[in-house]
């Protein structure tokens, strides 16, 4: 027993907004954790907890009775006689630490029971403080209540733009922009609530001069309500370097070049108040314009259609972290695997483009991931990252059907497009084959592979339908070089219904071997 007494732990903390990765050396005045680098020469600085005594539980209280962020760090614990062997190791896994969760079990504290224990003292005692009072104050709070409802349900209300306060005749003059042209692209009522539209065209009148260029648009209100129409034109490629006064970082720049968004909480200052807000930052793919939002104006969903949201992930999306290979089933039972990511232009959650993929790709990428976990993240990843963009040519975001319009230069109807889209085979006429002769074929999306294939027969019909049994003796016999008993011994390529020679020529080069092969008479 007196052995288990003096067994020692120390924490590890991560900050889950920066990710750096720290030793807990104490507690500051405003609870947050105090640290120190995480390197085994700094072991005398670290602080220590008897690992069956009470110093973790108060640290624990007192960190949630202080703390404004709690959910911002995440703790582990390592033996204290083990620091110089396991902190390198637990410095590694906490790189990744979703990635990492189920190694990294064993270490991780769970504060909840913590936390839910200072909330309901904290409940307590403000029952307790308030109860004298209460009987007291229920007059004043009435009176107050109905004096004050009209003005704080205006402030507590979601009130889209007004409107009645946009000059369109002015735009239109000044920008070549028109209202009906908006409310029929739907871009009107994006904008309306403090959206971008889509790229339009603008026609601003420079010096006496019109130029037609493309741009998003969006309203900004000023202080006394005022809606003027900002236009977001295409830029070039972004020089990376420092927006309002915050510095990107080389994994900042990393960030916002693979994904779009900058991947964490940072704090921006506001030229007209000087007010520090703490806010996201994302590339608009459309206008490569660096954007912001403040982190208060983000809701976080605890459900995306059908699939919840854990609690862990949510604090992950909360610190503009991504959340990858989330498996997503939507309201109509459609399943994908994607990246969840805070993205400005989406004034919420998004699921990052190039990253959609079927469950069954998922799970054969992670299988060969498990067996080849050891191998360096670099140039795998980049090949890998490569075939999903090639593979996502064909495919939207959430793994739907992206629409094409033409295939080997057919150009496909309306009807043959719906077709396509609905998984269905769409067949095609005068199709040139290898040889320049039109045939006849079916494309159709095959799932498995992530993209169109053609089908010599139907593929929707269980007996083999031949899309046209001309054409399929031609394109077996021009494209995959098989023979027909019929035509075997034929010069030319198959044109378009042949089946047998046409011509005097190709029936005496047909017979021809015939003649010859009599072999020796006995």
């Amino acid at each position: 027993m007196a052995k288990k007494k003096d067994e020692k732990d120390v924490l590890v903390v991560r900050d889950e907004k920066t990710g750096e990765i720290s030793v807990v050396a104490g507690l500051n005045a405003d609870g947050t954790p105090k640290r120190t680098p995480a390197k085994a020469e700094n072991a005398q600085s670290f602080l220590q907890f008897d690992r069956h005594g009470d110093v973790l539980d108060n640290f624990f209280k007192n960190f949630f009775r202080q703390c404004k962020e709690p959910s911002r760090f995440g703790f582990y614990r390592i033996a204290a006689d083990q620091v110089d062997s396991m902190l390198g190791v637990m410095k590694d896994l906490l790189q990744h630490p979703y990635q990492n969760k189920q190694i990294l079990a064993p270490h991780k504290i769970d504060t909840f029971p913590y936390q839910q224990q200072v909330m309901e003292e904290q409940a307590a005692q403000q029952t307790e403080k308030q109860e004298p009072q209460k009987q007291e104050n229920m007059k004043q709070q009435k009176e107050q209540q109905q004096d004050t409802s009209e003005q704080t349900q205006g402030k507590r209300g979601y009130r889209p733009i007004d409107e009645g306060k946009i000059n369109w005749q002015e735009l239109e003059d000044r920008w070549g922009v028109k209202r009906d042209d908006l409310e029929k692209s739907g871009d009107l009522t994006k904008m309306l609530h403090y959206g971008k539209s889509d790229l339009v065209k603008v026609k601003p009148t420079f010096g006496g001069e019109s130029f037609e260029l493309d741009a998003r648009l969006s309203f900004k209100k000023d202080g006394e309500g005022n809606v003027s129409l900002v236009p977001h034109f295409i830029r070039k490629e972004q020089k990376l370097d420092e927006y309002k006064e915050h510095k990107f970082s080389d994994d900042d720049r990393k960030n916002l070049c693979e994904t779009g968004n900058l991947g964490r909480v940072v704090d921006i200052v506001d030229k007209e108040t000087s007010e520090i807000i703490p806010s996201y930052i994302s590339i608009d793919r459309k206008t490569n314009e660096i954007t912001d939002i403040p982190a208060s104006k983000v809701r976080i969903p605890e459900r995306i259609g059908k699939t919840e949201i854990t609690a862990q992930e949510r604090d992950m999306l909360r610190a503009g972290l991504p959340v990858r290979d989330k498996l997503i089933e939507r309201n109509d039972g459609r399943k994908f695997v994607t990246t969840l990511q805070v993205n400005v232009e989406q004034r919420g959650v998004e699921f990052v483009p190039g990253t959609g993929k079927s469950p069954r790709t998922a799970q054969t990428q992670e299988a060969k991931g498990d067996t080849s976990k050891s191998q360096a993240q670099g140039g795998e990843n980049a090949d890998r990252t490569k075939k999903e963009q090639r593979r996502n040519t064909w495919t939207n975001e959430d793994g739907s059907i992206r629409p094409i319009s033409k295939w080997s230069d057919v150009n496909f109807t309306d009807q043959q497009k719906a077709d396509y889209v609905a998984g269905k085979a769409v067949k095609l006429e005068n199709v040139t084959d290898k040889q320049g002769f039109h045939a006849t074929m079916y494309i159709k999306f095959n799932p498995e592979k992530g993209r169109p294939y053609r089908y010599e027969t139907n593929p929707d019909i269980g007996q083999q339908v031949a899309p046209s049994n001309e054409s399929r003796t031609q394109v077996a016999v021009n494209n995959e070089g098989k023979t027909n008993e019929a035509t075997k011994n034929l010069k030319e390529p198959l044109q378009k219904g042949q089946t047998a020679p046409k011509t005097a020529r190709q029936q005496q080069q047909q017979d021809k071997p015939k003649k010859n092969n009599k072999g020796m008479k006995m």
